[in-house]
């Protein structure tokens, strides 16, 4: 099968397990925040917010996965397991067996006959490794925010004391005590407990927390949204933040699934062309073929039936890995829905998803189905690549719209209102009542 880059790309920025749209969506929105910090607060906030947001950026991309290469490089190699057996194998005794019996190398074989004599010890590394990556890229942010606000605090006062020294007015109003000062701030909420870890058998909800590695972004981001809430050095910046972080969250996890969803069924109802099949699948010489082959058509309504929603788990397992070359299989990998090592075999110590194929075989059908509408086969297939390509770049372009230009605006425009028309860095002023009721001349 062949694929270019670009169906790689689009496959990237469509899948809800990738961390590509996630950095696309977070570029667009620290641009915008930077852009109309500086412009409403001059350099020191502008600078204050460049550093919050690349920094914030590069640890909430880069952390979790850097610490858990770490942890498997220290605690999983100490232990003698293989940080690369998915633990939801080990729930199912029948399962694990033939992953075992089908393991495609020796190395692959031992490691998964380790895990399944430890699977106590493996759950508990498992969990051990999820609580320790989030909370050390926690410990990374308090770092910067600590840095970030000291950074910003002698920004302002070293501006200051240059205007005394220049003799310029200051025009402050009197100094609020009601209001947080900013050099009086914690970073670090001692009460906060650490999540606990167990070795018991992971639910549904867990296993999906602790193992996808979008969901552990999710939580490591409504961390970060709490440490900014909480440690806000204003009251105008608690509610900038609330506005930011909440906007952020949504439109990162949850209007692009929205969106997704409702392109993919304007396309199906509308236009009868679904596009719900990976760009990387249809970018393959597979996705052609089975268009022109009666045969692998057939073998796809023959799969459908077989093994529809409530099919027998393990006989499932036991055709993937029995018939690997099969048009099913072959989709699968070509979608990333099952993993393969480097001669195109099945890995199988990664967890394949039942629900997964299901769906595949699924919309196959669809796929095949509304082709028969259409005299020529490659037309047909070049309209739903192009339909595919153009709804996930129209789904990430509405989010990133948003997230860099609409709510940035809405936070400027909501300065501006709650500050008698002024757009002043609130932290800085406030900082400077501080510091010129501390340098006043006494009378």
């Amino acid at each position: 099968m062949t694929m270019n880059i670009g169906s790689k790309l689009v496959s990237k920025l469509g899948s809800p397990n990738s961390r590509i749209p996630l950095a696309a969506k977070d570029i667009f929105n620290s641009a915008g925040y930077t852009y109309f910090s500086y412009d409403a607060g001059g350099k020191i906030e502008g600078k204050d917010r460049l550093v919050d947001e690349v920094g914030t950026g590069a640890i909430w991309l880069f952390g979790i996965p850097a610490y858990k290469k770490l942890i498997d490089k220290t605690i999983f190699k100490k232990a003698g397991i293989s940080p690369d057996v998915d633990v939801r194998i080990l729930k199912d005794k029948d399962y694990l067996k033939q992953a075992i019996e089908n393991a495609p190398t020796k190395n692959i074989f031992k490691e998964l006959r380790k895990a399944g004599d430890n699977i106590p010890k493996t759950k508990a590394l498992t969990m051990i490794k999820f609580g320790m990556s989030i909370g050390l890229t926690m410990l990374s942010y308090f770092a910067l925010t600590k840095f970030k606000q000291n950074m910003t605090k002698k920004n302002i006062e070293k501006e200051f004391l240059a205007k005394q020294i220049e003799n310029q007015p200051q025009t402050l109003s009197p100094y609020n005590k009601e209001n947080p000062i900013f050099s009086d701030f914690t970073i670090i909420n001692k009460q906060q407990k650490n999540p606990s870890f167990g070795s018991s058998n992971l639910s549904r909800v867990a296993e999906s927390i602790v193992l996808n590695p979008i969901n552990n972004m999710f939580i490591l981001d409504t961390c970060i949204s709490g440490e900014r809430l909480s440690n806000a050095r204003t009251k105008g910046e608690f509610s900038e933040y609330g506005i930011k972080e909440g906007s952020f969250l949504f439109f990162v996890y949850i209007a692009d699934k929205l969106i997704k969803k409702g392109i993919e069924t304007l396309s199906e109802k509308l236009l009868k062309c679904p596009i719900k099949l990976d760009a990387k699948f249809l970018s393959s010489n597979l996705a052609e073929n089975i268009l022109n082959n009666k045969s692998l058509q057939e073998e796809v309504k023959e799969f459908s039936k077989r093994f529809g929603k409530n099919c027998d788990a393990n006989a499932l397992y036991e055709y993937i890995f029995k018939n690997q070359n099969s048009t099913i299989v072959e989709a699968a990998k070509s979608s990333g829905i099952i993993s393969t090592i480097k001669t195109g075999q099945i890995d199988t110590r990664k967890y394949i998803d039942i629900k997964q194929i299901q769906e595949l075989a699924e919309n196959l059908q669809k796929f095949i189905s509304s082709s028969t509408t259409s005299n020529n086969t490659k037309s047909y297939l070049n309209k739903i690549k192009a339909l595919k390509v153009g709804s996930t770049i129209l789904n990430i372009g509405i989010c990133c719209l948003f997230l860099g230009y609409i709510v940035p605006k809405m936070m400027y425009n909501y300065r501006q209102e709650h500050q008698n028309g002024k757009n002043d860095f609130h932290v800085k002023t406030e900082y400077e009542k501080e510091l010129a009721a501390k340098h006043a001349k006494p009378l």
